[in-house]
């Protein structure tokens, strides 16, 4: 039966987050999209303060160059949002493969240490 629920509540096929990765989960969320809004927002005053010359990611500069800040702004909510569900996904573990859950760990600590370094970078330039 297409769209049926099992007495948990759930679909069928779908597995839900376990209760005690719950807090775990949404703090590496949190973490992530705390660590990528400062990066961001050290970005808008870095290139307020001194232009787009002062940012070292070339990828970064040379789409603000072409497209402006709306760009970035959808690139860094791209980025947010992909990052997420993929943690999300692999926190699951139990329909891909045992370590799944450590290599979501794994991911959020290198993103939310892509933002925090991001940010420095951007505070140290300005």
């Amino acid at each position: 039966m297409r769209g049926a629920r099992r007495s948990n509540g759930h679909h069928p096929g779908v597995s839900p987050p376990s209760p005690r990765h719950g807090p775990i989960l949404r703090f590496r969320l949190a973490s992530l999209l705390a660590a990528q809004m400062f990066d961001f927002g050290t970005f808008t005053v870095m290139v307020g303060r001194h232009g787009i010359d002062s940012e070292a990611n070339p990828l970064v500069a040379n789409g603000f160059v072409l497209f402006g800040m709306p760009l970035v702004a959808i690139l860094k909510v791209a980025l947010i949002v992909f990052l997420a569900a993929i943690i999300i996904l692999l926190d699951r573990g139990r329909t891909v493969r045992r370590r799944s859950p450590r290599l979501a760990a794994t991911i959020a600590v290198l993103a939310v240490l892509a933002g925090l370094m991001g940010g420095i970078t951007n505070v140290l330039a300005t």
